[in-house]
C-alpha cells in the first residue's frame, strides 16, 4: 500500500528538513501507529500521503513515496481522495458546510455518488460514531470532540481503502475514545489500512498491530508497539501507559477569596440549553478541573470567564466584582484564557514576538520572564518562527507561555494537552503547579484524566448544564452516579 525510499521534506523558506531519509513499506490492511515527539514530522508524513503536500503546502520532497502504486506529489488531491482518507489534526478546518448532514455527505457527492448512495452513507457514518442526533446542527456550534468525529465521518463516508488519523483522539471524551478504538477495530477487520498519528499511545497501542516512531524527523523505530514501548522511549518524548489510580503528591492549599466565580451561568445557543445554572470559583492558588462529555459546556463556561461569552442568566465575578460588559481587552488584565483551537490566538510574525504582544499591550513585558518562559517550554528553537506554521502541540505551548507572560492572576486552559508530546505535558504540570504556588487561579478542561489527577486537588463535574460535583478527585472516582452521568468511567475501565 505505501513505499516510502529515502524520503525526505522541507517546508517552503524552512531552514531545515521536516523529514529525513525515510525508508520503510506498508502493506494493504497493516494498523500502524505513527508516534513521535511533537514536532517530528508526523503531520508532515500523514500530509504527503494523500497529496496536501505538496499541491497545497509547496515545499521540496525528496527520495520515492508511492501510495497504492500512485505517486501523491504528481497525482491530484482529487485523485488521491478516492484511495486516502485524511482526518487532520484540526477538525474545525474539515467541517466546512452549514450542517453535520451536508458536511458528511460533501465527499460521496464529489465522488459522484447517487442520491440514495449519499443519503445511505451519511446515515451508516453517523450511526458508526454516535452523531445521529447532530445531523441538523451546524458545525462551527459543535465542541471539539463532536467536530472531531463529525470530520472523520466525512472522510469514512468517502469509502477509502486508507485511512491516516492525526491525534484523533486529541479532542475526544472517554466514552468517544472507545467508541473511536471499536471503529478502528472494525475498519481494521474490514480490511483498511490504518496510520493513526497519536501522542495517547494507551488508547491505540494495545490495537495496532505495528508501530513507526520518528524523532527529529528520522524513523527511529519500527514494530511491534508492545515490543517498541518496553523499551526506553523517554528520549523520543514517548511515556509508556501509566495508571490513572496513581495518588497525586499534592499540598493542601489555604485558598483566598475566588479570582474568578461564575453564579447561576445560564446561556441558550442555537435554540438549546448548553448551561442550565452553572456554579463554580476558583481562587487565587489553586487548580480546578472541568470535566465533562463532549458537548457538555466547558468551553462555553471558560469562556463566560473572561467575557468572549456574556451570560444570558447569572452573574460571572472577577475579583469579586460583576464583570459586566467589561471590555474583554480589560478583562484580559486580570484573567488569561487559551481557546481549544490555539491556532486562532497566534498573529505575531514569530513566536519570539506573540510572546511579547500581550504584556506589552498591558504593560507588562518582562524579557527575562519571556526567555524563561520560552527555555521551559521548549520554544528556544523556533522563535524565529512564525507560529502558524509549527505543529498543533508547538502552537498550544506558545498560545500557554504567551498567555502567561502576562502574569495573569487566573488561567483558563481548554484541552491543553490535547497535542502534546509526554515532554510537554510534563513541562505544562510543573509550570501550572508553580504558578499556583505563586498565587495564580487555574481552571482547566480536560478529558486527559491521569493527568489531571497528577495536578489538581478539585475536580468539578459539568453534565446537563450544571455542576453536579465538585470535590477532590478520589472523591469523584468512588461516585458511579457522577461518573456515569460524565461518562469517566468508561476511561478508567478501558
Amino acid at each position: 500500500m505505501i513505499v516510502s525510499q529515502a524520503l525526505g521534506y522541507r517546508y517552503p523558506a524552512a531552514d531545515k528538513q521536516v523529514l529525513h531519509d525515510l525508508n520503510f513499506t506498508i502493506a494493504a490492511g497493516e494498523f500502524v501507529v505513527l508516534a513521535g515527539a511533537s514536532g517530528s514530522g508526523k503531520s508532515t508524513l500523514c500530509r504527503l500521503l494523500n497529496g496536501l503536500i505538496p499541491h497545497l503546502h509547496g515545499g521540496e520532497i525528496s527520495g520515492v513515496l508511492t501510495v497504492a502504486g500512485a505517486e501523491p506529489r504528481l497525482t491530484p488531491p482529487h485523485r488521491m481522495s478516492q484511495t486516502v482518507g485524511l482526518l487532520l489534526q484540526r477538525p474545525d478546518a474539515q467541517c466546512l458546510a452549514t450542517t453535520v448532514a451536508r458536511d458528511i455527505a460533501f465527499g460521496p457527492a464529489c465522488q459522484g455518488q447517487d442520491r440514495a448512495t449519499i443519503a445511505k452513507r451519511v446515515r451508516e457514518t453517523a450511526q458508526s460514531l454516535d452523531i445521529t442526533h447532530l445531523l441538523e446542527r451546524a458545525p462551527h456550534t459543535l465542541s471539539g470532540g463532536e467536530q472531531q468525529r463529525v470530520a472523520l465521518a466525512g472522510v469514512l463516508a468517502m469509502q477509502p481503502r486508507l485511512v491516516a488519523l492525526d491525534e484523533p483522539f486529541a479532542f475526544l471524551d472517554p466514552a468517544g475514545a472507545i467508541q473511536l478504538r471499536a471503529l478502528l477495530q472494525r475498519l481494521h477487520a474490514a480490511g483498511v489500512t490504518l496510520i493513526v498519528a497519536e501522542h495517547r499511545l494507551s488508547e491505540i497501542t494495545r490495537d495496532a498491530s505495528r508501530m513507526l516512531v520518528l524523532h527529529q524527523g528520522q524513523l527511529v523505530a519500527d514494530g511491534p508497539p508492545a515490543a517498541i514501548m518496553a523499551g526506553d522511549v523517554a528520549a523520543w518524548g514517548l511515556e509508556p501507559s501509566t495508571s490513572l489510580l496513581e495518588p497525586p503528591p499534592l499540598a493542601e492549599i489555604p485558598l483566598s477569596e475566588p479570582v474568578v466565580a461564575w453564579d447561576e451561568i445560564w446561556c441558550e445557543r442555537d435554540g438549546r440549553s448548553v448551561l442550565r445554572g452553572a456554579n463554580l470559583q476558583s481562587a487565587a492558588g489553586e487548580i480546578v478541573v472541568l470535566l465533562g462529555a463532549n458537548g457538555a459546556g466547558k468551553s462555553t463556561l471558560l469562556r463566560h470567564g473572561n467575557g468572549l461569552l456574556r451570560s444570558q442568566r447569572g452573574t460571572v465575578r472577577v475579583l469579586g466584582q460583576s464583570i459586566g460588559r467589561r471590555p474583554v481587552a480589560d478583562l484580559a488584565r486580570t484573567v488569561g484564557l487559551v481557546i481549544q483551537q490555539p491556532l486562532r490566538m497566534l498573529f505575531a510574525p514569530t513566536v519570539r514576538a506573540e510572546l511579547a504582544a500581550g504584556p506589552r499591550a498591558l504593560g507588562r513585558h518582562d524579557p527575562t520572564w519571556c526567555a524563561q518562559l520560552s527555555e521551559r517550554f521548549g520554544l528556544e528553537a523556533v522563535l524565529e518562527r512564525p507560529p502558524q506554521l509549527l505543529s498543533a502541540g508547538e502552537q498550544r505551548r506558545v498560545a500557554i507561555a504567551a498567555m502567561l507572560a502576562s502574569h495573569p492572576k487566573a488561567l483558563l486552559l481548554d484541552e491543553p494537552t490535547a497535542g502534546q508530546d509526554a515532554r510537554a505535558r510534563a513541562t505544562l504540570r510543573r509550570l501550572l503547579s508553580e504558578c499556583a504556588r505563586d498565587g495564580v487561579a487555574i481552571t482547566l478542561a480536560t478529558h486527559d484524566l491521569a493527568w489531571a489527577y497528577s495536578l489538581s486537588q478539585r475536580w468539578a463535574v459539568l453534565a446537563d448544564g450544571r455542576i453536579t460535583a465538585n470535590v477532590n478527585p478520589a472523591a469523584i472516582l468512588a461516585q458511579p452516579e457522577a461518573l456515569g452521568r460524565t461518562q469517566l468511567l468508561a476511561q478508567i475501565a478501558a
